[in-house]
């Protein structure tokens, strides 16, 4: 006994080969996305007797190990039944060996000798004293054989039967139980009449003791066999390479994505792709308004093909996005009281100006709302309304919320070619603004690990309001649809309308659909990976059909009557001052022109440190052109150049300089004092 003892402390259990796992990618119901071979490329999945059928844990024991719950490793009475039938018959006829002893010969796998038997043996006895009986059936139906590179019950059920180990089938338990013992010579694949004879001799002894009834018993011996090893799911592709290269001490990655949505999909772009062009791409994302979760990725049209590049991840590719930008340059411009969806504008060639804009058709349509110069996708009132709101406003204001774009080499500054795709954006990117817009108005960070804690916001506050994010809804459920789809606007169908804007690129290299109804926003790119144009690929005729029909299999529940009315408040009159664009412009002009002025504080004011400590002072500008830039004490202060009142918290007194600057240099300011409270104040 010492001597065991001794030898357990110097030469302890060797689990390395548990070590050495596949990474698994799950989705979001534990089903494998795709599985990635261990070092010597075998697929050997981490598996736990208790996500295992339990009719399949019976049979093992039964045909295997029957007093395996009693034993302590080895069980002297199989050890003399083998060597008693081995004296009889004069050569080996089973060999006497537990469950237990199984696994200390796949921990550690040895030629066939005594001397190896031996050491199985003492192996068994001290994983029985280190683990428990559940421990060691989880070390064997992780690394049992099944034939080829498969190795554990989770691979063989996936490779055999295309389903997880949880429900199995009389007949397939039965085979399982047998597979391991001669993988090579028993695999239904290769020897179906082997494999049929060896399962059925499991599935006699069942019958002969009990364990299974005899309609139980007929059913499975009529059960065929599997004729192929399948390959295993190849589900997200280029999600799982890229959370395998993020995780990489874990071998069971568990994401967002639902399964069946996702082979769904990757079914649909094989259908719409036989008939396309070869180096044609495609990629969809679906996303959980509510969540941020992402429930399908699809990077690529098909991951394996050559032609198409189809290794490339095009949900992560910097892309020029047409025209889909268009809603959020409406969006900023309706909270900001520039314009209203039914403002007048006039949609014809800028006279003025070193760009000159033409609409995609190249032709002109008179006095437009701004509404439809929206739904269909006018360019020449989307980069006037830009201009008004300022470029470079318009580009931080994505920026701060989260929005990472890349101007071209030649630009220097965010300019009016934004409104038409003039930067580069990625889908993943995009499509969390779209979320934002059919959902709470905040760009957050897209989910793709089922169990991470959800990742605050990028930004605190609301992107628009709700007024305006109803209105560019409406606005988008009225966009014409493509060809052979019917009109579903909220007027003539109970179903939530897809609200939906499309993009093309300069050239016809990139088409683009983005949509959102009920709880999910679904975001299409199509083109080639290469960069390369496809003459006449529109989104609306290449993007849009296939994002109706990803929404096809999505939800879309009922509209209730007060969101309906609400979607259709961007029907009513504007206010006066926002009829038409081209008055309010001479007049903002005018406004403008007149001399930039702090109206707060006022000049020689004078605060008391302990009541402004919490609450700041107010700085108010009016009129001059922005950006403005506060100077307090010839420091500048940091604030957003776009609005013209900020808050300053002063932290000590004394006297202050404050001055304010315009875009064309134009300066005001002010002097206050600001002193410590007095004693009586305490």
């Amino acid at each position: 006994m010492a001597c065991l003892w001794g030898l357990d402390r110097v030469f302890p259990p060797n689990l390395s080969r548990l070590d050495d796992l596949s990474t698994v990618v799950e989705g979001e119901n534990g089903r494998p996305l795709r599985v990635f071979g261990t070092a010597d490329g075998l697929l050997r999945l981490e598996t736990r007797i208790a996500e295992i059928d339990p009719k399949y844990i019976r049979f093992l024991k039964s045909y295997e190990d029957r007093r395996f719950d009693s034993h302590f490793g080895v069980d002297p009475l199989a050890l003399i039944r083998a060597v008693g039938q081995w004296v009889r018959a004069g050569h080996v006829v089973s060999g006497g060996s537990t469950l237990t002893m199984q696994v200390a010969r796949l921990l550690e796998p040895r030629d066939r000798t005594i001397l190896s038997k031996i050491v199985e043996m003492l192996r068994a006895i001290q994983l029985e004293a280190h683990y428990s009986k559940t421990e060691i059936l989880d070390m064997y139906v992780t690394l049992a054989p099944f034939g080829g590179r498969v190795e554990g019950i989770r691979s063989a059920t996936h490779v055999y039967f295309r389903k997880e180990p949880d429900h199995l089938t009389i007949a397939e338990a039965a085979l399982l139980t047998v597979l391991p013992q001669s993988p090579g010579r028993l695999r239904p694949d290769r020897f179906p009449e082997t494999a049929r004879a060896a399962r059925d001799k499991v599935l006699d002894r069942l019958y002969l003791t009990n364990a299974i009834s005899r309609a139980d018993y007929i059913e499975a011996l009529a059960e065929p066999l599997p004729v192929a090893q399948y390959p295993l799911p190849m589900l997200a592709p280029h999600l799982a390479e890229r959370l395998v290269a993020a995780n990489r001490d874990r071998t069971r990655i568990v994401t967002t994505i639902d399964p069946a949505l996702q082979a769904d999909l990757q079914k649909l772009v094989e259908f719409r792709g036989a008939d396309q062009a070869s180096e044609r791409s495609v990629a969809i994302m679906v996303v959980e308004n509510s969540t941020s979760k992402v429930r399908a990725h699809l990077g690529a049209r098909d991951y394996l093909d050559r032609v198409s590049h189809g290794f490339v991840d095009m949900t992560r590719a910097i892309r020029s996005p047409g025209s889909t930008l268009k809603p959020f340059i409406y969006a900023l411009s309706f909270d900001d009281h520039q314009t209203h969806p039914q403002t007048m504008i006039w949609d014809r060639e800028i006279a003025d100006g070193s760009y000159h804009p033409t609409n995609f058709d190249h032709g002109e349509y008179g006095q437009v709302s701004i509404a439809d110069a929206l739904r269909f996708s006018l360019n020449i009132p989307a980069v006037k309304v830009l201009e008004r709101y300022g470029p470079i406003r318009f580009a931080q204001s994505l920026r701060r919320n989260g929005l990472e774009m890349r101007l071209p080499g030649e630009a220097q500054s965010p300019n009016l070619a934004m409104a038409l795709g003039g930067v580069g954006v990625r889908l993943e990117d995009l499509i969390g603004f779209y979320r934002a817009l059919a959902a709470d108005r905040k760009n957050c960070p897209l989910q793709y690990l089922r169990d991470r804690a959800p990742v605050p916001c990028l930004s605190d506050s609301d992107m628009f309001s709700v007024r305006t994010q109803n209105w560019i809804t409406g606005i988008l459920q009225n966009t014409p649809r493509p060809a052979g789809y019917r009109w579903q606007s909220s007027d003539n169908t109970n179903a939530t309308p897809i609200a939906f804007k499309t993009g093309t690129s300069y050239g016809y290299r990139d088409a683009w659909a983005f949509g959102y109804a009920g709880d999910y926003t679904v975001g299409v790119w199509v083109g080639k990976a290469s960069g390369q144009p496809i003459p006449g690929q529109t989104g609306l005729g290449a993007a849009a059909p296939i994002l109706f029909s990803v929404f096809e299999k999505l939800p879309r529940p009922p509209l209730s009557p007060a969101r309906k009315a609400a979607f259709n408040l961007w029907k009513a009159p504007p206010p006066d001052l926002l009829k038409d664009f081209s008055r309010q412009q001479k007049g903002t002009t005018k406004q403008a022109a007149n001399g930039l002025d702090i109206i707060s504080p006022a000049e020689d004011a004078v605060f008391l440190l302990g009541d402004i400590q919490q609450r700041g002072v107010p700085l108010r500008a009016r009129n001059g052109l922005r950006p403005l830039i506060w100077i307090i004490n010839g420091v500048p202060l940091v604030s957003d150049p776009w609005k013209r009142t900020v808050n300053w918290m002063p932290d000590a007194p004394g006297f202050y300089d404050i001055t304010v600057l315009d875009r064309q240099g134009a300066a005001h300011h002010r002097r206050i004092t600001i002193r410590t409270a007095l004693p009586s104040d305490h």
